[in-house]
């Protein structure tokens, strides 16, 4: 975990690419939702079972749209992939992405003191992001994140 040449990411790179990925679910659905007037719900339907399994194809390499927009990809504990499991489990997140999303933002930003218990942690989490390439806006927001949590 203290390896000195693996530069992981905060909770703002992460929550950058899993909205991104979401954004790749509900973007296209909502686009046909509206455009398809005779065959709204199979068509709705249809487009998100497709992008939801092109997401768990990419989770489980590590690698998604948002990961790399994010500059990093997944690695477990032992530096390697996700894996189909957490890959189907990342995926399945992204179909209830928004309420994932406020409940992980009200847990980080609880004003309370540390309200998030082991979420606050890096040590408890499965899955570790790992800086890739450089990306300034997001490792600023993720320098302020380490500097006030």
């Amino acid at each position: 975990m203290n390896d000195p040449e693996v530069l992981l990411v905060g909770w703002p790179s992460l929550l950058f690419a899993f909205l991104s990925d979401s954004v790749l679910v509900w973007g296209p659905a909502a686009a046909v939702y509206y455009l398809v007037p005779g065959h709204q719900v199979p068509a709705t339907i249809a487009i998100v079972l497709v992008f939801w399994a092109l997401n768990w194809a990419l989770y489980s390499r590590g690698m998604t749209l948002g990961t790399y927009l994010g500059g990093f990809r997944l690695r477990t504990r032992r530096r390697q992939a996700p894996g189909r499991r957490y890959g189907l489990a990342l995926a399945t997140g992204n179909l209830g992405s928004l309420p994932a999303l406020a409940v992980l933002a009200a847990i980080s930003f609880s004003p309370v003191g540390d309200a998030s218990g082991p979420l606050g942690r890096a040590d408890s989490y499965p899955l570790l992001g790992e800086q890739v390439r450089r990306r300034r806006f997001l490792q600023a927001a993720d320098d302020y994140w380490e500097r006030w949590s």
